[in-house]
């Protein structure tokens, strides 16, 4: 009997101390998942100070920074921290579909074959699209985009152009919490179609933007937002 019990109590003992050890490493685990993400994250606020002082105290811009940052960490695909040509030649043949990307890859690169992180940034903060207003980002949904279902929602967020780059990243939490979009088509769309305005500015013939909000030159926005093979295919 005293050696049953014995037998007994071993077993006990061995299976809490199994279930002992789980329970730390678990822990553990979870533990560096968390320092993890909280060292992501201050790297990402650490690198926007750096590059934009006045501004890294924004929690906006902040969020805008880290989603330009996550642009470009797509298109480095060797992780070196530069977008080179023939990364970026890749992106915008695979990702963005464009079969003959010469201008767009002329826009991005200028003069510059090299594009770092605070380089994009800085190309992002001086396109005219920065500075856009909600009325302006909401033709742009309106008539580029053609989701103009949204618009109310646009509206009550205060969309601005500072936020372009947070609809041009993939994030379920701003595309379907936030902006309610449960279509995958539609989120996709104004996926890419931010993604391109962010990287290469307001689509062609965009100007009539400001005309457009007092029904002035809808119609040709509506037309160069189709792009050149539609519009060519339509006048035939």
């Amino acid at each position: 009997m005293d050696v049953c019990v014995r037998l007994a109590l071993w077993l006990l003992w061995g299976l809490l101390l199994h279930q002992g050890q789980s329970l730390s490493h678990s822990h553990s685990e979870k533990a560096t998942g968390t320092s993890s993400g909280a060292n992501s994250e201050e790297s990402t606020a650490a690198e926007f100070c750096r590059i934009d002082k006045p501004l890294c105290h924004s929690e906006d811009e902040k969020l805008s920074f880290e989603a330009v940052r996550n642009i470009h960490k797509l298109m480095d695909d060797d992780a070196n921290g530069d977008v080179d040509v023939e990364e970026s030649d890749e992106f915008l043949r695979e990702d963005l579909n464009y079969h003959d990307p010469t201008v767009k890859h002329s826009t991005f690169h200028g003069e510059d074959k090299l594009i770092s992180v605070e380089d994009l940034w800085k190309a992002w903060k001086s396109s005219e699209v920065y500075n856009w207003t909600v009325d302006e980002v909401v033709q742009w949904l309106i008539t580029y985009v053609e989701l103009p279902q949204y618009e109310e929602t646009f509206r009550k967020l205060q969309l601005s152009g500072h936020a372009m780059p947070r609809l041009a990243v993939t994030n379920t939490t701003m595309t379907g919490t936030v902006l309610k979009m449960t279509d995958r088509s539609h989120r996709q769309k104004l996926q890419l179609k931010a993604l391109d305005t962010v990287l290469f500015g307001p689509p062609l013939c965009s100007g009539g933007l400001e005309e457009s909000r007092e029904g002035a030159r809808i119609s040709q926005l509506m037309v160069c937002s189709r792009g050149p093979s539609e519009v060519a295919a339509a006048d035939t």
